[in-house]
């Protein structure tokens, strides 16, 4: 089944052109893609003196740390719409006012209120002099919640190496024998990890980029005495040890080396809400938008097995020079931003439209600290 962008209202263009394509600006900032964090797999260590240490544990937690401090990506631990229950036709009925339930910071949800309140504030009055409101078509709103890419990863090797050569860990071929090695402490002399990362398209699960950071390039000379007992019986000590840091590195190096790949791919986003003259898409300050940055907003062709929203979604698109409008950011909040319409077709987004950068807001012509008229 095939859902094509409808307009539900002829919307006054005020003569205005949109111009297609992006333009080069002074300004450097690059903005943060938004990513999933699919996990991190890795086998069990098996301790000397019995026993295992769940390592995937480790390097899960670690990951967390390691994405917020990325300047390529940002991730959500919740989808910014909160996903109904299956069968919730309540949902997916089209709705003049934003019916959806959002997964938003206090502050961001204070504002998505008051952006309703004006929304529908707006609908009354259109509805009282005879006009026909703006509908939320609901096509393409669970497109919202995808990522612009699924990063996952897998640890493919953890060594330590202790006196004498000998290894505990494991490697590709599997665990390294500890038959014979007590649970006392055991002098490690260096460590190494070998991981691999992935990016998946967040549909169609497309591998966009791939990466290995090796052994060799983790291997860090340590001087630690490990008492396993301990290890065992409280995981969190792990932490405390310079191992943290050989594990961290290694993730580190893997998203650095992700976002590096991805920088070939256009930065995009989603449409959260649509009133009129006045669009929230999803990313604020978490991605790096500002006042005064112009974003174009696509309405593309949805393609579904069945029921928009409510069966597998087969993929879509819009050509580059078919936005439909233009606007310029004039609030960002903590993960959602709003943007007055500068520009437009006759076509009205829809709840899940793809947005993409313009350019971004002029140095020269910021406005300066002081008093001034508030932008509605």
């Amino acid at each position: 089944m095939m859902t094509s962008k409808i307009s539900k209202v002829i919307l006054l263009c005020g003569g205005a052109l949109l111009t297609m394509g992006n333009q080069k600006c002074e300004d450097k900032r690059t903005l943060k893609k938004i990513i999933q964090m699919d996990g991190i797999t890795s086998p069990a260590l098996t301790l000397p003196g019995g026993g295992t240490f769940d390592f995937q544990s480790v390097a899960n937690q670690q990951i967390y740390a390691v994405l917020s401090e990325s300047p390529e990506f940002t991730f959500r631990l919740l989808p910014p719409v909160v996903v109904p229950p299956a069968g919730n036709s309540a949902i997916q009925a089209k709705s003049t006012n934003n019916d959806l339930q959002y997964n938003l910071t206090p502050s961001d949800q204070l504002a998505m209120n008051e952006f309703s309140a004006i929304s529908k504030a707006t609908t009354l009055s259109l509805q009282a002099q005879g006009e026909i409101p703006v509908e939320n078509d609901i096509i393409a709103w669970c497109l919202v919640n995808q990522p612009q890419a699924r990063i996952s990863g897998n640890v493919n090797a953890f060594e330590m190496v202790g006196k004498g050569g000998i290894t505990i860990g494991f490697s590709p071929a599997g665990d390294h024998a500890v038959n014979g090695i007590g649970s006392a402490s055991l002098k490690i002399e260096l460590a190494q990890l070998d991981l691999s990362m992935k990016a998946l398209r967040p549909i169609t699960d497309k591998v966009l980029t791939a990466t290995n950071v090796s052994s060799k390039q983790t291997k860090t000379k340590l001087n630690l005495s490990i008492n396993w007992a301990e290890w065992a019986a409280k995981p969190s000590v792990f932490y405390q040890t310079p191992l943290a840091q050989v594990t961290k590195n290694a993730l580190t190096k893997a998203v650095k080396n992700l976002g590096e790949q991805l920088k070939s791919e256009e930065w995009s986003t989603r449409v959260l809400a649509y009133q009129w003259d006045h669009i929230v898409v999803v990313g604020g300050t978490d991605v790096g938008l500002e006042a005064g940055d112009q974003l174009l907003i696509y309405n593309e062709d949805y393609y579904w097995e069945g029921e928009p929203c409510n069966s597998r979604y087969l993929g879509g698109g819009a050509a580059a020079n078919a936005a439909i409008a233009k606007i310029e950011v004039v609030w960002v909040g903590d993960e959602i931003s709003r943007g007055r319409i500068i520009e437009r077709t006759e076509d009205s987004p829809v709840q899940g439209a793809k947005v993409k950068l313009f350019k971004f807001r002029d140095p020269k012509s910021a406005q300066q600290p002081g008093v001034q008229q508030p932008v509605n």
